[in-house]
Order: C-alpha cells, then sequence, then structure tokens
C-alpha cells in the first residue's frame, strides 16, 4: 500500500516534467532566430552604408580629378597665350588645333589605364560666316561686338556716318548712330531695344527717342536705377528693358555653344536658324587688343617729339633706310593724298586732326617737280626741331608726299609706300606689325573681321552687303599670306579702297589678345565630369583670369566620342 501511495505522486511529477522539457527549446530557438535575423540585417545595412561610402569617396575622387583637369587646361593655356603670336603658329596655332586642345590627359590614374582628360571647345563658323559645328581651341572675345566701346562710335557717329555713300543701294543703313546699326544686325534686336541698351551703358540721364533711363526702372515693381557706365557682363544686359533670357541666350539651353538635338526639339530651331545662339554669341564686354608686334616686342610709335631716336628706331624694325627716313621727313613736311577723310577719321578717333594739317598750306605752295623718295633728301631737314605733323593711322603714308625747300625751289617726294596692290603685300604687313600711331598699350572694342560672325560684318553700314560677301568669300580660304593677320587684308586684296579702309581701321581688327575657353574635365571610363567657362586676358606678360563661370550645373555640354578617348585601357590590354 504504501509503495502504491508513492507512485501515484512520482509519476505525476515525471509527467509534468516531460511536458515542460517539451515546450522549451522551441522558445529559445523563435528567440534566436529574432536575434540572427537582426544581427543580420544590421550587418547587411552596414555593409551597404560602407559600400556607399566607398562609392562615394570615389565618386568625389573623380569629381575632384575632374575640377583639376579643368584647372590644368586653364594653366595650359595662360601658358600658350603667354607665348608670341608667332610661336604660337608654331604650336599649330589657337583657333582649331585638335593636338593642342582636344583629349589632352592629365592623369592615367594608379593602374595607368584610367584617363582623366580636358578638351577646350569652341563654337564654329560655315562656309557662310556663321555659327554652326565646332572647333577645338579659343574663342577670340574681339570677334564679339564689344557693347562698352558703343558710346564711343555713338559719340562720333557724325563724323563716320557723313563718308557713308548715300547714293549706294547696297548700303544699308538702319541708322544715323553706328553703334545702333552695330546693334541692329544681331539677329532679333529692334531700334527700341538697341537704345535701351545705350542708354544704359552711356553717361547721362538724357533718354533716347526709344530708349529709356532711371525714369523707367524706378518704375517697375522692384526699382533700379541704369548702370550710366560699362556693363560687367554680358548677364546684366538682362536688366534693361525688352531684353529677355530668350533673346540673350536663344535655343541654348546649356550653355555649350551649340544646339543639341533635344533644344532643336524643344524650341522648335535649327542649326541653321539665325540667332538661334541668343545675342551672347555676338556680344561681349572683353573685347580687347595689344598694341605689341607679333614677335611680343614694342610697336615704333611714330608720332613721338625725338626724331633722332624715331629714325633709329625705324631703321632697326624696318630694316629698311628708304622706308625710316621718309616716315621721318613725313613727320615734319609732310602731306596725306585724302585731308578731308582724314579729318573726319582723326575725329572719330578722338585724335586732333588740325595737328595733322597745319603745315599742309606750306606743302601746296611748292611748285617743284614731284620724284621718287630718296634717302638723302632727309639731310636737308633739321630733325632736332622735331615734327609738326601727326600721323592720325600709319594708312596716311600710303600714297603721301613729302616737300622739302620752299618756293619754286621746292622739291615734292613721292611716298615708298606705294598704292597699288603688289606693293602693298609687300610693305604692309611690316607697316602695319612695327608701328603704331599711339602710346596706349591696348587698343580696345574692334571687331575681328577674320572670326567674327557674318552678322556683324553685314552690320557695319561703311561695308556693303557685296562687299561683305567678298571678304566672307576670300577669308573661307585657306592661306598663308601674312596679310590675313592685320585688318588691311582686303585692301591689299582690291575687295576695299585705301580711302575705305582709313575709315574702316577705328571698326576693325585682324586678332584680339583676350580669349574665352569652355574647357569640360572628364574621365574616359566614368559620367564624372567639370566644365567650365574662362576669360583670359593676354596683354599682359602673364596673362591673367578676368572671368570664371561654372557651368557643371547645366551639365557635360558634349558626348565622350566628341571629347575625345585616348583609349588607354585598350591599348594597355593590348
Amino acid at each position: 500500500m504504501i509503495a502504491g501511495s508513492n507512485d501515484g505522486p512520482t509519476e505525476s511529477i515525471n509527467s509534468f516534467r516531460k511536458v515542460s522539457t517539451a515546450k522549451r527549446p522551441a522558445f529559445f530557438l523563435v528567440l534566436a532566430l529574432i536575434v540572427v535575423t537582426v544581427a543580420t540585417l544590421a550587418c547587411y545595412s552596414f555593409t551597404e552604408l560602407m559600400v556607399a561610402y566607398d562609392d562615394s569617396a570615389y565618386l568625389s575622387a573623380d569629381i575632384v580629378q575632374t575640377r583639376v583637369n579643368t584647372e590644368s587646361g586653364i594653366e595650359a593655356i595662360r601658358l600658350l597665350l603667354a607665348q608670341p603670336k608667332e610661336t604660337r603658329t608654331d604650336f599649330g596655332g589657337i583657333y582649331n588645333n585638335p593636338n593642342m586642345f582636344q583629349a589632352i590627359t592629365v592623369s592615367t590614374g594608379a593602374d595607368g589605364t584610367t584617363a582623366s582628360n580636358f578638351s577646350v571647345i569652341a563654337t564654329d563658323l560655315d562656309e557662310t560666316g556663321r555659327y554652326g559645328g565646332i572647333r577645338f581651341g579659343l574663342r577670340d572675345e574681339s570677334a564679339k561686338l564689344n557693347v562698352n566701346t558703343l558710346p564711343i562710335l555713338d559719340q562720333y557717329s557724325d563724323a563716320i556716318m557723313a563718308l557713308v555713300p548715300v547714293d549706294d543701294s547696297s548700303t544699308e543703313v538702319l541708322s544715323d548712330s553706328v553703334a545702333v546699326n552695330l546693334l541692329m544686325a544681331l539677329p532679333g534686336m529692334t531700334e527700341d531695344v538697341a537704345e535701351a541698351i545705350l542708354d544704359w551703358i552711356d553717361e547721362d540721364d538724357e533718354a533716347r527717342e526709344l530708349g529709356v533711363e532711371s525714369e523707367y526702372y524706378n518704375t517697375l515693381t522692384t526699382p533700379y536705377d541704369a548702370a550710366n557706365g560699362p556693363l560687367q557682363s554680358v548677364e546684366e544686359l538682362l536688366l534693361i528693358r525688352g531684353v529677355t533670357p530668350t533673346l540673350l541666350f536663344g535655343a541654348d539651353a546649356n550653355r555649350n555653344g551649340v544646339l543639341d538635338a533635344d533644344e532643336q526639339q524643344r524650341f522648335g530651331v535649327g542649326i541653321e536658324t539665325a540667332g538661334a545662339l541668343g545675342w551672347a554669341a555676338y556680344l561681349t564686354v572683353h573685347g580687347v587688343e595689344s598694341n605689341r608686334r607679333e614677335d611680343g616686342s614694342d610697336r615704333v610709335n611714330v608720332n613721338q617729339d625725338d626724331l633722332e631716336l624715331l629714325y633709329d628706331q625705324l631703321l632697326d624694325a624696318l630694316g629698311d633706310e628708304s622706308y625710316a627716313s621718309y616716315i621721318v621727313a613725313y613727320r615734319i613736311s609732310g602731306q596725306s593724298d585724302n585731308e578731308s577723310d582724314v579729318e573726319n577719321l582723326n575725329a572719330a578717333l578722338g585724335i586732333d586732326a588740325d595737328t595733322a594739317q597745319q603745315t599742309a598750306d606750306e606743302n601746296d605752295a611748292g611748285g617743284g617737280p614731284s620724284q621718287p623718295w630718296a634717302s638723302e633728301a632727309l639731310d636737308e631737314l633739321d630733325l632736332s626741331g622735331g615734327g609738326s605733323n601727326q600721323l592720325g593711322q600709319v594708312l596716311d603714308l600710303i600714297g603721301s608726299t613729302v616737300s622739302i625747300g620752299q618756293g619754286d625751289s621746292a622739291v615734292t617726294y613721292q611716298s615708298p609706300f606705294a598704292e597699288d596692290p603688289i606693293s602693298m603685300a609687300l610693305y604692309m604687313p611690316l607697316l602695319m606689325d612695327a608701328l603704331t600711331t599711339q602710346d596706349s598699350y591696348v587698343t580696345p572694342g574692334r571687331i575681328n573681321l577674320n572670326e567674327c560672325p557674318a552678322e556683324l560684318l553685314y552690320g557695319i553700314p561703311l561695308l556693303d552687303s557685296e562687299t561683305v560677301d567678298l571678304i566672307l568669300e576670300y577669308r573661307a580660304e585657306e592661306t598663308d599670306d601674312v596679310n590675313r593677320h592685320f585688318e588691311t587684308w582686303p585692301l591689299v586684296a582690291g575687295l576695299i579702297t585705301l580711302d575705305q579702309m582709313k575709315i574702316l581701321q577705328p571698326l576693325l581688327t585682324g586678332g584680339g589678345d583676350v580669349y574665352s575657353a569652355q574647357i569640360v574635365g572628364y574621365f574616359e571610363n566614368s559620367g564624372a565630369f567639370h566644365r567650365t567657362d574662362v576669360v583670359i586676358d593676354a596683354t599682359t606678360v602673364n596673362p591673367k583670369i578676368v572671368a570664371q563661370r561654372d557651368l557643371s550645373h547645366l551639365g557635360r555640354g558634349f558626348d565622350l566620342t566628341t571629347l575625345g578617348i585616348r583609349g588607354l585601357a585598350t591599348a594597355a590590354t593590348q
């Protein structure tokens, strides 16, 4: 009985233990699975975060490298522009030179195959002289119209416009103002907007007939005053009445200087559409040229006071005793063949024309024979007294005369600088390169007729459309003629007359010395890039950056095939 009574409770206890033992392992297994899952997710998240940070570090490094590429491009351009123009030509030039400006490798990476490059791309001109296509090189800011020089041209419009032939139907004159005519050449420009631009940058508060001054701008919701001074950038034009972003920048939304396919579709324009790139493609505030020779040396100022020093400098620069002696003699008793045009032109240049003509009556008094210039004739003149003649421009020497002596004994000598095209082709590059009539270090605002778009040439009221067509046709031809380096080449080519060239010289130039560049730094095997636009002033010995703008937020602008691929990885594999 006792044994029986002991068996009952024992079985109950054992039975309870079995039940408890069977349930406990399942609970801890679920808990363990939950812990492992959370730990795994945490580890995975941490790994993903580390991978993202790693990718970000590499991407940041790539972006920094592309920025370094563009900075390297800027320094390479500055180094090239520090060289004389002759040296730049030996390197292939700066207008379209893929060897110097396309896919220039800055770094090949740690593995030697990850190329990062820079390319310098500019808008090209087609055979008609209008914007179209691309090239690899720099943009001459003198190939655009310098807005800040327009008030000067406007001030002397009467003197310049008086020389425009009114009976020539091929010469389209839209206004009595030279400045307005030049602005009206821009596609989509209207006379009221042109006059508003001139009112904005001139110094007075008097509004033109179709323009506006501060009185108008002060009535706007956000009032402001007209600048009444030079523009600091082309973008400042957006403050002027009638100037809109569409007019200023056209359909070129990413500011790369060409019309991409999406831009053509979005704005409904074609590559050939006039003004598709906007007015910004035709205007600048930086156009300047250096008053130096192509080899970088100083030009000889023919208007300096010391004639003995002038003779020595001329002999050294020109290498011809006949040329040097005649120029000195002209300073004492010379006379230009076209006094009226010279007088008007000197007025347009702001030079006192009276000094250039004060000996004309004395020269006319001479009735002696006319003969070719002889260097020995200079011995009859006293160089120590200085020269009473001032040259308005170097072209005054062409076809001029010098009278030596008084009354019936006076002898008139003909200029060794003859007016025929064959002679001019020989001496003109020497005169234009070596001589100047001013002490100024730079000359601002003239238009580079070799690279400017056709619209600007058609806007010059002194040139008829047929002459512009011929200039565009001639400049499209490839040539090594040194005359093309100077604005006088249409004269040498017989496209215009000497009188016309004298009038046009204050408006035209053969090339400037301030350049802009669109530089893209990029990798060949990734999408990292950096794009910048920079303006560099090369009128100084050490070219300096005068403006820089980051364009990376507008996209790379060009695909890799256009920018250029060196293919280092493929070359390494091969």
